[in-house]
């Protein structure tokens, strides 16, 4: 399994990498038990970006797995491809796919989304940035139905090499689903960081709730 992940990920970051893209911020986090429980953690985070003219491509990836006593008790793979097409300084649409793969979820392992709609860029600032967006999708899991989708995006440049983020998406649905991001990052050089990250999934009949020190690589 640890080798199917790493190989992965290394074809993520070639084509990622092939393609020119403007911005890759990879965020990765490890964590070993030792004592009473033998066990490790690891958090990878990778954020792609990339503009052409009007059009502008984000791509964001997370993968957690925790194992503990020789038992997996957490693996989660969560893939967001989105495009936008601004039409005013303002105002944009979008097209969206999400995957989310969970597989201690109970009774269905995917969530697959598939939507559009649009953003409205609510404040712009050296220091501040604030986006807000809404669009209809078709969600599959246990079953198949028309959602709802309301997400904030803001960040905040506190001082020269601190930074903070966070990233909140609704759901609405047979089982409502929030999503929220939290990071806070230090910049020890350029295009590296050290930072906290702190990421609450909400589904309805269960919650995740995961900690983490990231280090950070800008390409």
């Amino acid at each position: 399994m640890k080798k199917y992940v790493l190989g992965f990920v290394t074809v993520v970051l070639l084509l990622l990498l092939s393609a020119r893209a403007y911005a890759i911020d990879i965020d990765l986090s490890a964590q070993v038990e030792d004592g009473v429980q033998d066990g490790y953690e690891l958090n990878l985070s990778i954020d792609w970006r990339k503009e052409m003219g009007k059009w502008q491509t984000n791509i964001e990836f997370d993968h957690t797995i925790e194992e503990q006593d020789g038992e997996q008790e957490d693996n989660l793979t969560y893939l967001n491809i989105k495009q936008n097409y601004q039409m005013t300084p303002k105002l944009y649409v979008l097209g969206l796919a999400q995957v989310d793969n969970d597989k201690f979820r109970p009774n269905f392992q995917t969530r697959s989304v598939m939507g559009v709609g649009f953003g409205y860029k609510i404040y712009r600032s050296e220091r501040i940035k604030i986006s807000n967006e809404y669009s209809i999708a078709y969600l599959e899991s246990n079953g198949s139905e028309t959602i709802m989708r309301n997400s904030v995006w803001a960040s905040y440049k506190i001082a020269d090499k601190l930074s903070t983020t966070n990233k909140y998406l609704f759901e609405s649905g047979n089982q409502e689903y929030t999503r929220n991001e939290f990071e806070i990052n230090y910049e020890l050089a350029d295009n590296i960081s050290i930072g906290l990250s702190w990421r609450y999934i909400d589904e309805g009949f269960q919650e995740r709730d995961t900690k983490f020190i990231t280090f950070g690589i800008t390409f």
